[in-house]
């Protein structure tokens, strides 16, 4: 990572020739003891994460001015993404950092966006256009985890969002399947034009996946994470409601793409596909 002046505006900065960063925390209160246990089980394996720096007082947050920082001392500078797997570590202290449970997490999102539109009524009419399509489609996802039989698949470290600059944040950290962060990467590049469906199906093709994961990966890209983040920006952080027009003027080209990632997948695996996907494009 090179920090420029916009890094340093934004909480990086170098002391000793050190690199760190103070980070604004927004998770619940109550992550924070099982984030600084993982933090330190990933330094002490060598896995790759930067290190939480305690306080004055022996503390990770740090209130100032009515905002939770942490500052992480930065031991990975060259934001390159890597996807090898690492196995999360399990006991009561993490417990709490679990986000496997697909069909509740994402029944409760699509629960709680109906409740807001309902009282929103024709505040935002572009959303109004689209909002129904994308919850059906989180809807086919919830119905397709719910029919994948896991009984004692294993969880790895994974990120909430996947982000180039977050990437060794130990805050971002949570345990899920092991195909939660490629998924994310994917759908995050393919709205950004930095990945074709053509890249994406070459990277599927040589993950080496079982049928379990295969299915995962492909109900989790069927999960629509990319509308519903940008919606809750628009609808919580005032952000431009046109910026949803980047997720909805690509709708036929992602339809296109879970088509192509079942193909891929079905070619070593006889996984169920989304019947009205596969008649547009067979």
């Amino acid at each position: 990572m090179i920090l420029n002046d916009s890094d340093l505006e934004n909480g990086y900065f170098t002391y000793n020739n050190y690199h760190f960063c103070l980070y604004e925390y927004k998770r619940s209160l109550e992550e924070v003891n099982a984030l600084w246990f993982i933090n330190n089980y990933m330094l002490n394996n060598r896995i790759p994460i930067n290190k939480i720096i305690l306080n004055v007082n022996n503390e990770v947050i740090t209130y100032y001015e009515g905002k939770n920082y942490v500052l992480l001392l930065l031991n990975n500078l060259n934001n390159k993404i890597s996807f090898r797997p690492y196995l999360a570590l399990l006991n009561d202290k993490t417990e709490i950092l679990k986000r496997n449970n697909w069909a509740y997490l994402w029944s409760m999102k699509v629960d709680y966006i109906e409740y807001q539109m309902f009282h929103l009524e024709n505040k935002y009419p572009i959303i109004n256009k689209s909002i129904n399509y994308y919850i059906g489609l989180a809807e086919n996802a919830i119905e397709y985890f719910k029919m994948i039989k896991l009984d004692h698949e294993s969880l790895y470290f994974n990120h909430r969002r996947m982000n180039k600059k977050n990437f060794y944040n130990p805050m971002e950290i949570v345990i899920d399947y092991k195909v939660r962060d490629i998924c994310e990467y994917f759908k995050k590049a393919f709205f950004r034009n930095e990945m074709s469906i053509l890249e994406i199906k070459s990277v599927i093709k040589n993950l080496e996946l079982s049928y379990i994961d295969c299915m995962l990966l492909y109900v989790r890209m069927l999960y629509p994470s990319f509308y519903f983040d940008i919606y809750e920006n628009i609808v919580n952080n005032n952000l431009e409601e046109e910026k949803i027009l980047v997720i909805t003027n690509k709708v036929s080209l992602y339809e296109e793409l879970l088509f192509e990632i079942y193909q891929v997948i079905v070619r070593k695996y006889n996984i169920l596909g989304i019947e009205w996907i596969n008649k547009k494009f067979i």
